[in-house]
């Protein structure tokens, strides 16, 4: 299992593709798979997809072998996936939702290229160092993604853990409403003067400064 994307259902797909290219993100190539507008931006590490149609929720995405395989044993042990599309004659793919709604998507194959993406590609507010994820209880949420092979690193902060998957670190904030993408700049007096440059709003929060995309996903950039 490998991490692939974080994606998001979008309803202005080029007018979000615009706002993270202006941010510094790279664009990929995608593949003829999806039958509806679909982008991809990236960071040289971390993805981010832009779905114009089906995703009715956000979804960490992960690319897995034998995907009909691995629903059947699920289910056979008693998880009820919110879809799951298989059969030889399409794209074979399923998710689980977290307690909070986020969807945890297994797909067969990767649905974009990462060719002529070089891995210094980095945004003005620097690269995604990890992903917080809507969590009102936190015991439920750690639960769930452990029995989904995440390995849960537990915080000396109450109320805080964080979740290691192959290509992906994800922060469970207690309380945590809304998806966040974190960045931790290694120096924040340049990064904010690089995000000055950029005609994007950005607004001072008790954690940081904050700039919310077209979509309305969240992202935070704090100090180390």
């Amino acid at each position: 299992m490998q991490f692939l994307e974080l994606s998001l259902p979008v309803h202005d797909v080029p007018g979000s593709l615009a706002w993270y290219l202006a941010l510094g993100f790279a664009e990929h190539e995608t593949r003829d798979i999806r039958a509806y507008h679909y982008a991809v931006v990236g960071d040289g590490h971390f993805c981010i997809g832009l779905h114009g149609g089906e995703v009715a929720a956000a979804s960490l995405s992960f690319v897995r072998p034998d995907v009909a395989r691995y629903v059947r044993q699920r289910t056979a042990e008693g998880d009820q996936f919110e879809f799951a599309k298989l059969g030889e004659d399409q794209f074979n793919e399923a998710a689980l939702a977290d307690p909070d709604g986020t969807l945890f998507s297994i797909i067969e194959a990767r649905t974009f290229s990462s060719a002529g993406i070089e891995p210094e590609t980095e945004p003005c507010a620097g690269k995604v160092e990890k992903l917080a994820l809507p969590c009102l209880r936190l015991e439920e949420s750690i639960e769930f993604w452990q029995r989904n092979e995440f390995i849960v690193v537990e915080s000396e902060t109450e109320g805080m853990a964080e979740l290691h998957a192959p290509g992906l670190t994800v922060e469970l904030r207690e309380g945590t409403r809304q998806i966040e993408l974190i960045f931790e700049p290694e120096n924040m007096q340049d990064c904010m003067q690089a995000v000055a440059t950029i005609d994007l709003t950005v607004r001072a929060t008790p954690d940081g400064h904050e700039l919310v995309a077209p979509e309305g996903t969240r992202l935070l950039i704090r100090e180390r």
